[in-house]
């Protein structure tokens, strides 16, 4: 094609008229102007303050991400990794002003965080976001990405949607260190999403919010994922409620089917592969077993032939109310054997860590996820996050990764136990601690001589 049909042709193609939402005729660059002035006005940039522990220390550091007004009330929606334990936030609104806000909650497992406007008496709430229906996206749909993208405040890229429903690996880690995304699919886009993007809204023609954009593909170009608003509401709701989220858990992990296609030689076979069953679990307890292939939960049929289909099998048991008795159908050689199982509180999927200054370390709390990711038998104790270089603990021997489970004849049971103990030690000035930790399986005993600054 000669080259002044090409330019005729792209600009043919930039003019066409397009039906908008309401029926009327508008060019698609009308549309993306209309549908920015909607959400322009909502869009925030949030700066967070947060505690950093890095080499058995902690410091204070700061970032920037992406949020918009979620509701009339000021609340604000972002990403956990970019607000989630922030100790003080500096969110700037889109008149360039400067506001503190406060945290509401967080869940780590959908990357959310809710926060809220801190305004001055006679500041006026300003307006906030129309939301949409991430279950009616379709691919190639045109979608924009707002946000401040490498702190470039007020910035807008544009797009299609790539995939509605990608799945990311249940391993798959937030730059904070969780887990996430287990109870949902993501929105993939060629949308420009980059650092500072994270928090902010996609956006359909309509200025609807359709997803909470989350991450870029390290290493690649035009690959970018959004949160599905769907999801975000269910999530905002609980966590505007009562600060955090209520999950069912029995213990369970799966696969699909597709990975174990040959074996079983039919793609057909109904169910869910059984990956693992925690140690303790309500499914272990009952006989469930790894390699068993579920069939049904409370009398509905579940399968997954395909890892996307994986996050509605995890969210339907995580949905069930916590203490429920659910019947529970797997097959077994051949067998077809049913249970009932009582939920449980699935519990924080995060924890608190501290430094433990006059010791020389920093040690967190164990959740089920840190228990499971290294082998432990359950989460009593605390694990050792990072040792001071040259410190106490690092002459005595202690390492990242040792669980602590007493100090002196006192048991640790968790972080707030060994933040009383470490304090009435501290209070004492003690001068040697003996601190038992487990280490691989094995008992060892590590001798500290705490260092104080006066």
């Amino acid at each position: 094609m000669p080259l002044k049909d090409k330019v005729a042709w792209v600009v043919g193609f930039t003019l066409v008229t397009l039906v908008a939402g309401d029926g009327s005729a508008q060019t698609l660059q009308q549309q993306i102007l209309d549908a920015r002035d909607k959400v322009t006005p909502a869009l925030v940039n949030v700066q967070p303050i947060t505690d950093v522990y890095s080499s058995g220390e902690r410091r204070s550091s700061t970032g920037v991400g992406s949020g918009f007004i979620f509701d009339a009330d000021g609340h604000v929606i972002t990403n956990y990794h970019v607000a989630g334990k922030a100790k003080r936030l500096i969110i700037t609104l889109s008149n360039k002003q400067r506001v503190p806000g406060v945290l509401i909650g967080e869940d780590p497992l959908t990357d959310i965080a809710v926060l809220r406007l801190e305004l001055a008496e006679g500041q006026t709430m300003p307006a906030h976001v129309l939301l949409g229906d991430s279950d009616e996206l379709s691919v190639g749909q045109y979608v924009m990405a707002l946000g401040s993208p490498l702190a470039l405040q007020r910035s807008l890229s544009f797009g299609v949607v790539s995939s509605k429903d990608r799945y990311l690996s249940d391993s798959f880690k937030l730059p904070t260190g969780e887990k996430t995304g287990s109870f949902n699919t993501w929105i993939q886009t060629d949308a420009a999403i980059n650092p500072g993007n994270s928090g902010g809204p996609l956006v359909n023609l309509k200025g609807e919010v359709v997803g909470v954009n989350a991450r870029g593909a390290f290493g690649a170009s035009s690959i970018g994922f959004a949160i599905p608003i769907n999801i975000v509401k269910e999530v905002a709701a609980q966590l505007i409620a009562t600060g955090h989220v209520e999950r069912s858990w029995l213990g369970l992990t799966f696969q699909p089917r597709e990975e174990l296609a040959q074996y079983f030689e039919a793609e057909s076979v109904p169910g869910v592969v059984i990956r693992s069953v925690d140690p303790d679990s309500p499914a272990e307890r009952v006989g469930i077993r790894a390699g068993d292939m579920l069939l049904a939960y409370r009398g509905e049929l579940m399968s997954a032939q395909f890892t996307e289909e994986l996050p509605l099998i995890y969210k339907r048991i995580a949905d069930t109310p916590i203490g429920s008795e659910v019947a529970v159908a797997v097959a077994r050689g051949g067998d077809v054997l049913e249970f009932t199982v009582t939920t449980e509180e699935r519990g924080a999927s995060s924890s608190d860590e501290m430094e433990f200054e006059s010791w020389g370390f920093t040690a967190r709390g164990i959740t089920r996820e840190l228990a499971r990711e290294f082998s432990l038998p359950d989460n009593l104790g605390v694990l050792v996050a990072g040792v001071k270089p040259n410190g106490v603990a690092f002459h005595g021997q202690l390492f990242a990764g040792d669980r602590i489970v007493a100090v002196e004849d006192e048991p640790v049971e968790d972080l707030d136990g060994l933040r009383s103990i470490y304090r009435s030690f501290d209070d004492a000035r003690t001068d040697a601690v003996l601190l038992t930790v487990m280490r691989r399986h094995s008992r060892r005993w590590i001798l500290i001589e705490p260092s104080y600054e006066n």
